[in-house]
């Protein structure tokens, strides 16, 4: 009978870290593939550079 508890135990933890990988992946790939940002031209200073 304990076996089938830990049984249980680990197929919920082993379940709540692919749920876990899962969104972290979505997050992951919808940053990376989702809309961005404008990017100012190459060479462009965002602010005036003082000596």
């Amino acid at each position: 009978m304990m076996n089938d508890m830990a049984d249980r135990w680990i197929q919920r933890v082993t379940l709540a870290a692919m749920v876990a990988m899962a969104a972290a992946l979505l997050t992951v790939g919808a940053r990376l593939y989702g809309p961005q940002q404008s990017r100012p031209p190459a060479g462009a200073a965002d602010s005036v550079r003082t000596p």
